[in-house]
């Protein structure tokens, strides 16, 4: 077993767990279970850990991570051509007037 991801957020690795799934890699979560134990006691900085059970797959499964989990770089934000307000990058409609990017 080795310990392949870590993250704070119990969502993300469950996201990377089931990637790694997808591509026939056995891994589980650790510490999810303590998240609200040591909320409770004010310890704010246990992250919960994804490890793999075959060592073989180390290599591959943190190159899949790697690939899978990395964040897109940030969209400009643009100019609605209908009403004129800036929008975030991300969005594809205006905010404001709905009409599409």
């Amino acid at each position: 077993m080795k310990h392949v991801y870590t993250h704070d957020n119990i969502a993300v690795v469950h996201s990377a767990k089931n990637i790694l799934a997808l591509n026939d890699i056995e891994s589980f979560v650790k510490n999810e279970n303590t998240i609200p134990n040591g909320a409770r006691h004010g310890i704010e900085n246990t992250f919960i850990e994804l490890w793999i059970t075959n060592d073989q797959d180390f290599d591959r499964a943190a190159t899949i991570i790697e690939e899978q989990l990395t964040n897109p770089p940030p969209t400009p934000p643009w100019h609605c051509s209908k009403c004129a307000e800036e929008n975030d990058g991300s969005f594809d409609f205006c905010w404001k007037c709905q009409t599409e990017k």
